[in-house]
């Protein structure tokens, strides 16, 4: 599974929002907030703006630089809840690396 649409279903997920709404270009706020926590999480796993724009079906980038600058009360929230999404696929990812770790260790030790 690539990264970005891990992000994005597991901020569907939490927020309740579809990702049909949520590649939308409808502007309530709860959809909003859910756009916002997908481009920190992005942002903060190291992506382009390019890359998360590309990612939210956006025409440029201009959008996600808006979203990551934008202060609103739920900013902070928002950051909050994307910093455990991330947290969240770095232990999946930690776990099914490990998982690959030890079938490969099998493998070798068959051939051996």
């Amino acid at each position: 599974m690539v990264i970005a649409d891990y992000i994005i279903d597991r901020v569907c997920e939490d927020t309740g929002v579809t990702k049909n709404l949520l590649m939308s270009k409808r502007r309530k706020q709860f959809i909003v907030d859910a756009k916002q926590i997908v481009v920190f999480a992005l942002s903060e796993l190291g992506f382009t703006q390019q890359y998360i724009g590309n990612a939210l079906n956006y025409a440029d980038h201009t959008t996600v630089h808006h979203l990551k600058k934008k202060k609103c009360r739920q900013s902070l929230k928002n950051r909050l809840r994307a910093s455990l999404v991330v947290k969240s696929y770095l232990d999946m990812a930690l776990f099914e690396n490990a998982c690959l770790r030890v079938d490969m260790e099998a493998k070798i030790s068959e051939e051996g």
